[in-house]
């Protein structure tokens, strides 16, 4: 078994349909959170806020997964969330349950613009959101 900083890591469960669920709701309230917080703090103060460890759970996700399905949740209903409120959500999300993470912001290789994209990574692979870090120069690494 392999630790992190918080301790040993607990290997990770199916999730359930019921689990499932419960991130979703997670997710959505966790975006709320991260709008209201990024109008009232600059981007590092934030990241730190989100960044305290949770206590490792027996109810582990995989963060690739994990990924995927905040992904797949923040694309219901209407509204799309830019992908900085969505890889921040990802952010607290693996950190509630004790994983170590760092959220990246990148342009791409041949940016013409200002289009940055925002993703996370653990254990140096990038687990999301959508699309992810594929072809993006990092600019800026938190937590």
């Amino acid at each position: 078994m392999t630790t992190t900083a918080v301790g040993p890591r607990r290997p990770a469960t199916a999730l359930t349909r019921g689990g499932a669920v419960l991130v979703a709701l997670r997710a959505w309230s966790l975006l709320v959170s991260v709008r209201v917080g990024l109008l009232r703090h600059p981007l590092p103060e934030l990241v730190t806020r989100l960044s305290p460890p949770g206590r490792p759970s027996d109810h582990r996700v995989v963060p690739a997964r994990l990924g995927h399905l905040v992904g797949r949740v923040l694309r219901i209903g209407p509204w799309r969330p830019r992908c900085l409120f969505g890889a921040l959500v990802l952010y607290r999300l693996l950190r509630r349950q004790g994983d170590t993470v760092q959220l990246v912001i990148g342009l791409p290789e041949s940016a013409s613009g200002q289009d940055a994209h925002a993703w996370v990574e653990w254990e140096g692979t990038d687990v999301g959101p959508p699309p992810g870090g594929r072809r993006h120069v990092e600019l800026a690494r938190f937590g």
